[in-house]
Order: structure tokens, then C-alpha cells, then sequence
């Protein structure tokens, strides 16, 4: 016992360094048990999980369920619990990156229950409800695993099964956590969706307002809420520190056990070696990776499906498994000049030819004038928009930081198209909030020093600081903008005179 315990010692210094070691070694195997309780336990069947390797690539599936079995409402005990999320991670060292593939949870698929009766067609979360309903408790995570598994051709090192509750739980023991709301959300009680009112700009979000958030899908698609939920997954991850990860574990060590099921014993050695590999997470670049799909609107016996070929999903496995881009900025499509109104290009380069074009409304400068009376720093306005945004309006708002301080923002709001595609221009006078805590390059264009924050192919966030202000664009969420038209937008983006 003590061998082992000096061993995971070791392994905890070497980890992260000695704010990870200051956990008391024999705290370890008791952040196991109440992380990975042996009730919670997901008894999968051989060969389900496979096992890894010290350094080895590993892929895990998370499942976000709605199963309530503690629930006041009887109805609620009763009724078959859905997956309303499947989320697969790859945590790649020889890639150096995290990997985050959603799957469309109305896919089209053929289920095989493990008596051997199949399902068809089927969505690919009715594997989840099937396998609950005829193996109980964990045979839904069991069964929609295996459909996975079969669909993609990817074996898996480990499932995790959370509940709404759970999730939110965590969130809040993890004190909140701050989100780009991209654009306004409301949906009041009674309406039959779930309610929710947001108004956009940064923020932290707590409970029920972060479940409401990931859920969401009333005036979008499945595919918008895929890419909010890998969105908020980045935003997540931002804020959890690597040079304390078990003691950050250990805070909120027993809300995880309460949320989670999982085929992962309750071992400190275990432990250990996830905490490893979340450690080397936080530290690497998070690639967003797209299912790739013919269509989402296929219509079977009354019921609306996504459908895509074989060559769509080896497409997207191969991306997963294997994908490794870099965003390389296109200096020859940025502005080489520094004026107000995005001039300065090359010669044989025009805004058009990437498909933006002047933002010509009135009224939205009139906004941003009226925005700057309310705040005391500069309010910027971007000179280019892209051609089919529409700007939604300006918004002045206040957001505390981590340590309870006031700081003034707002946030520009243009809508790329009418099925959840907003991209918004913003400015705070907290210059080092969660969102650029981690750039993935910096460069000097125009004289301005840029950060980009990206997924591996795409811009996310690109950011820039001038005097005590910190201003940046932030793509829509399944990043429908270019990262030529980012850098662009942003080199345009000036306070009006």
C-alpha cells in the first residue's frame, strides 16, 4: 500500500507541480471513491471498453441524460430517459490537441439491442431509452455505446453518463462559469420549451441558466446547440487551473459523484491518470471537430431525421481520430493599412472578394454613440460586415470578474443567417477575462497586436488590447465566418468620430 501510495505521490509532483502535490497523498483514493463511486458504477460488457496505455491516444464518450429517478413526479420516475447529448473527447499527446466531436442526436441509425433485436430506423438517442428499458439503470449508457461503437468504428477507453441535475450541480461547485452569450435568448414559462432569458454579452452563468443555455434548440437546430455545447466546453475548460487539478477536483469531487455514472473504477491510480490527461488538455488546443451529414431534415414514418453516407461518417472519423490543423492567418487577405474605414489593402485585393461589404447602417452607429455616453472607454464599430448579416442592435451592460469587480462592456450582435448564426463585436474594460486566457498565436497586423483563440481549422475569437480596453470579434457558433473575413472585420472595427 505504501509503494503505491509513494508511487501516485511521484506520479501527482510530476503531474503539475507542487500546488498539485500539497493534495495529501491519502486524499487520493478518497477523491476516487467520491468521483467514481462503486454504486454509480457502469458494468459495461468485454470488449465494450478497451484498455490504454500509458501516452496513448484515448477517446471517451460523454452522455448527458435526463434520467430522473429521485424525482418528485411520479411521471418523472416512470418515464424512459432520453440522451440528449452524445459527445465524444480525444485526448491525443502525439497530437498534441483535444478532439470534440458531437453527435447529431436525431442521426439515423440501426440499433442492435445486446439480446440481438434491432431497431430500425431509429435516432441514435433512442439507443439510450431502449437499452433502459430493457437493462435497467446503466443499460442504456451500456447500449448506446455499443451503437457508437458500431456506427463509427471507434473504441472507446471509458464512458461517462451525467445527468441535467448533476451537470449543473458541478457547474455551480466549480464557482459558475463565464460565457460569450452570442445573442439574445427568451423563451417564458409556460410556452411548452424549456424557459430561458439571456441577454447576450460575456457573463457568468450558474445553474439553471447554464442548463437552459447547452439545452437550448427552440428557434435553432440540433446542429447550433451541438456547437453551443462544444462552445461552453471550451469556455469550461478556460477556467479550470492545471497547477491544481486535484484540489480543484477535490472541491468538487462529491457533486461529480452525485452526477455521474462511468465505467471507470474507483481507484486512486485511476485518478491519477485522468487527472494526467485533463492536466494535459488545458495546456494543448481544443479542436472542434464537424459531423459531417447529407441531410438533417429526412423525413421517416412521420419523424424527421439526419442522414449521412458512409463516406460522410469516415470523413468525420478520420478528422477525429486524425485531423491536426493549424490556422495559418492569410496575411495577403488583411489589411495592410491602418485608417478607420478598413482602406489600406493591396491592390488586388477588394472586401467583396471575401464577401464582405460596407456596414452602411445609421442606425447602428447611432447605437454605438449612444452606447459610448453610458461607457467610460471607447466603443468600437466595425467599418465591414459580411453580406447577409444583419445587425441586431448594441447592447451596454456590467459583468464582475473572478474577484467580485465591476467592469463595464457591450456588445454589437449582427445575425449571420436564421438558423442560430450570430457573430458579435465587443469591448470591456477587464482586460484579461477567461476568454483570452489561452491564445493559440499572436501576430501583428496593421499595427495592432491580434490573438487569435481557434478550433485547430477556424478562428474563434480574435482579440486585441488598446490601452485599458480589450475589444475582439467572436464567430458564430458553428463558425460560419472565414478567418480571412475575422481578421478583416476586426481590422475595421474603430471608435466613431
Amino acid at each position: 500500500m505504501w509503494k503505491r501510495f509513494l508511487i501516485g505521490g511521484v506520479a501527482i509532483a510530476l503531474l503539475s507541480g507542487a500546488a498539485t502535490a500539497t493534495v495529501a497523498l491519502n486524499k487520493v483514493t478518497t477523491i476516487a471513491n467520491e468521483v467514481f463511486p462503486g454504486v454509480n458504477r457502469i458494468h459495461a460488457p468485454k470488449g465494450l471498453i478497451a484498455e490504454a496505455y500509458g501516452g496513448a491516444p484515448q477517446t471517451f464518450l460523454l452522455i448527458g441524460s435526463d434520467k430522473r429517478p429521485k424525482a418528485k413526479s411520479a411521471f418523472d420516475r416512470a418515464n424512459p430517459p432520453h440522451s440528449d447529448t452524445l459527445l465524444l473527447v480525444r485526448l491525443d499527446p502525439n497530437l498534441g490537441q483535444t478532439s470534440v466531436l458531437s453527435i447529431p442526436r436525431d442521426l439515423l441509425v440501426r440499433i442492435v439491442s445486446e439480446s440481438g433485436q434491432v431497431y430500425y430506423p431509429e435516432k441514435i438517442n433512442g439507443a439510450y431509452t431502449i437499452g433502459s428499458m430493457s437493462k435497467g439503470k446503466d443499460g442504456g449508457a451500456r447500449l448506446a455505446a455499443e451503437t457508437v461503437e458500431r456506427l463509427l468504428g471507434i473504441r472507446l477507453n471509458g464512458v461517462i453518463d451525467a445527468t441535467f441535475r448533476g451537470f449543473i450541480d458541478v457547474v455551480d461547485s466549480l464557482g459558475c462559469v463565464y460565457i460569450n452569450v452570442d445573442r439574445r435568448y427568451y423563451n417564458p414559462v409556460g410556452t411548452g420549451f424549456s424557459a430561458i432569458d439571456l441577454q447576450p454579452g460575456y457573463q457568468k452563468l450558474c445553474y439553471e441558466k447554464a442548463l437552459s443555455y447547452v439545452r437550448y434548440r427552440h428557434t435553432d437546430s440540433d446542429f447550433v446547440r451541438v456547437a453551443r455545447q462544444q462552445d461552453f466546453i471550451r469556455s469550461l475548460r478556460e477556467q479550470v487551473s492545471p497547477s491544481d487539478l486535484l484540489g480543484q477536483i477535490d472541491t468538487v469531487s462529491k457533486a461529480v459523484g452525485r452526477a455521474i455514472t462511468t465505467t471507470f473504477p474507483p481507484s486512486a491510480s485511476e485518478l491519477i491518470k485522468l487527472t494526467k490527461l485533463i492536466a494535459f488538455s488545458q495546456q494543448k488546443p481544443l479542436r472542434q471537430v464537424k459531423f459531417r451529414f447529407a441531410t438533417d431534415n429526412t423525413k421517416i414514418g412521420g419523424g424527421d431525421y439526419v442522414t449521412a453516407s458512409p463516406q460522410q461518417i469516415h470523413e468525420t472519423v478520420e478528422d477525429f481520430l486524425h485531423g491536426h490543423q493549424h490556422v495559418a492567418v492569410p496575411h495577403h487577405l488583411a489589411s495592410t493599412g491602418t485608417g478607420h474605414h478598413g482602406h489600406g489593402h493591396h491592390a488586388s485585393f477588394t472586401p467583396a472578394a471575401i464577401g464582405l461589404y460596407p456596414t452602411s447602417s445609421a442606425s447602428g452607429r447611432t447605437e454605438a454613440f449612444n452606447a459610448a455616453v453610458r461607457l467610460p472607454f471607447p466603443v468600437i464599430y466595425p467599418a465591414l460586415k459580411t453580406g447577409p448579416a444583419v445587425p441586431q442592435g448594441i447592447r451596454a451592460y456590467t459583468v464582475k470578474d473572478q474577484h467580485g469587480h465591476e467592469h463595464h462592456a457591450f456588445i454589437e450582435v449582427f445575425q449571420q443567417n436564421g438558423l442560430g448564426a450570430y457573430y458579435d463585436v465587443e469591448g470591456m474594460d477587464w482586460t484579461n477575462p477567461p476568454i483570452v486566457a489561452h491564445p493559440n498565436q499572436e501576430e501583428t497586423l496593421g499595427g495592432r497586436r491580434y490573438m487569435f483563440i481557434d478550433d485547430g481549422s477556424a478562428i474563434h475569437v480574435i482579440a486585441w488590447r488598446e490601452g485599458h480596453v480589450l475589444y475582439w470579434v467572436n464567430n458564430t457558433l458553428r463558425e460560419d465566418l472565414t478567418n480571412p473575413q475575422m481578421i478583416n472585420i476586426a481590422q475595421s472595427a474603430h471608435p466613431l468620430h
